[in-house]
């Protein structure tokens, strides 16, 4: 297998792959789940599974970009050796740690995020903790692999983790077992080992790899102290906003049960997971080359770039699930998730102007702006927060709480174009905004609508929309094409 493939496009295919095949297992999961455990169990799993993120992101300093970014800033196999050895060791003991401190209050983070002090539910947050401390592993292989652009062992070391997720909660399914909390558990136990794994494998198997250990040392002492407060402040930036998914979820837990809650993730799962996951297959590629573009042209090009795919692909995703939004939610949940489509037609909003947000947020961290991502991930979190906590006070439905998902993501949006146009004379705000507000006005249209059941200018004003958007998606693609890197 080879596991150095620098091609752009090869790279965001294969990858694409590894995280695409990553999500439709976790879609499984959630499909799976629906059907044993009803709403009630896609509220739990969804709960553990974001306590399990936390607490990973903690452990690895905000997941795989602090160690991408370092290496692909590096160019020398020495260089890179030192870092990882360096990288290696502050991460695996700030997992230990983490893992310990969870393990040792569980009872106060069941209480806290699961609102309950049933032992069952203790005993599966101990288990969520060994999870957690696998996952680390896995974090920091996959971010090795991203970083020595060795996709074929991304993309599977992403899919093995999930597919052992897939088989073991079916085969629970299968045989009629009762729900039971630590099995939710153990299936994440067995998932993230799998990951680990795999992803250490693909580590054993990068060039020079077996070469470069015994000169490896490590980074000098100045030299780690700027990557460990780098990678601080983007733990900060990024753990606020897991956080901050927690607390709203507890919230609305304790406001509307867990019921609600899973009709509230499987809308949250639909719009808001899975961009993230599109994302997260662009990141592999474009990352490294923003990070390495040390020209004002170079670094226009490949956001353009970025922008433009990012863009049209997500405008033809969220309004085809707008219109099918009823059969997608009964093809991938069950009928009792149905109330879901409320929540789904608000949240792609929010989506749209978050893909876009996050194309030229990236150069917060291409700059290695410790302070700028620090500042404005917390006052976007900050503002979620309050949003949402008006929401939950002032309305019934959870339809208004996906309205408070909306402002606190236009007002980043803002944000992130207006530093990326300071940081970048010759990026121009007139290349984004009108392809962005073409694209999401029909959405809007359609939110804000009453509902017309069964109406024949319902059906039509859906596929007008919908036809908009294929025309706005279209001229994206064309503009991404024309942007020549």
């Amino acid at each position: 297998m080879s596991v150095h493939l620098t091609g752009p496009k090869v790279g965001i295919l294969i990858s694409s792959v590894g995280v695409f095949g990553s999500a439709f297992l976790w879609l499984l999961s959630f499909k799976v789940i629906a059907y044993w455990m009803g709403p009630e169990g896609i509220g739990l799993f969804s709960q553990l599974r974001q306590m399990a993120q936390a607490a990973t992101l903690s452990a690895t300093f905000g997941g795989t970009n602090t160690v991408v970014q370092g290496l692909a800033e590096r160019q020398e196999e020495l260089e890179r050796s030192q870092f990882r050895a360096t990288a290696f060791r502050i991460i695996g003991i700030s997992g230990v740690s983490v893992v310990l401190a969870m393990g040792l209050a569980a009872n106060q983070l069941t209480q806290l995020f699961l609102l309950s002090e049933l032992p069952s539910l203790v005993l599966t947050v101990r288990l969520i903790a060994l999870a957690v401390l696998l996952n680390v592993g896995g974090t920091y292989a996959i971010a090795v692999l991203n970083g020595y652009r060795s996709y074929p062992y991304l993309a599977l070391s992403q899919i093995a983790g999930p597919a052992a997720l897939v088989a073991l909660l079916a085969a629970a399914w299968w045989w009629r077992l009762s729900p039971d909390p630590q099995l939710l558990g153990k299936s994440f136990v067995l998932c993230f080992g799998v990951t680990c794994l795999v992803g250490a494998l693909g580590v054993t198997r990068l060039p020079k790899f077996a070469s470069a250990l015994p000169a490896t040392g490590a980074l000098s002492k100045a030299k780690s102290r700027a990557f460990l407060w780098f990678a601080l402040s983007h733990l900060v930036a990024t753990l606020s906003s897991t956080l901050t998914l927690l607390l709203i979820r507890s919230w609305l837990i304790e406001a509307k049960g867990l019921a609600s809650a899973g009709l509230f993730d499987a809308g949250w799962t639909l719009t808001f997971n899975y961009t993230t996951l599109f994302l997260t297959a662009c990141n592999a590629v474009y990352l490294p080359q923003l990070t390495a573009a040390r020209s004002v042209e170079s670094q226009k090009a490949c956001m353009l770039k970025a922008a433009y795919l990012v863009l049209g692909a997500s405008l033809l995703i969220c309004h085809t699930m707008v219109l099918f939004k009823g059969p997608l939610i009964n093809l991938l949940y069950s009928p009792k998730f149905e109330a879901s489509g409320q929540v789904l037609g608000v949240l792609v909003i929010a989506v749209l102007f978050r893909g876009v947000s996050w194309v030229y947020g990236t150069m917060l961290l291409a700059t290695r702006n410790s302070r700028m991502l620090l500042a404005s991930d917390l006052s976007l979190n900050l503002l979620l927060l309050a949003t949402s906590r008006y929401a939950l006070n002032n309305f019934s439905s959870l339809e208004a709480l996906s309205w408070a998902f909306v402002l606190p993501n236009f007002v980043y949006l803002v944000f992130a174009v207006e530093y990326a146009c300071m940081k970048n004379r010759i990026m121009l705000r007139r290349q984004i905004w009108p392809y962005l507000l073409a694209g999401i006005l029909p959405l809007l249209y359609l939110a804000l609508s009453p509902p017309w059941p069964q109406s024949v200018w319902s059906d039509v004003a859906s596929w007008l929309c919908m036809g908009i958007a294929i025309i706005v998606s279209g001229v994206a693609m064309l503009a991404f094409r024309r942007v020549v890197l």
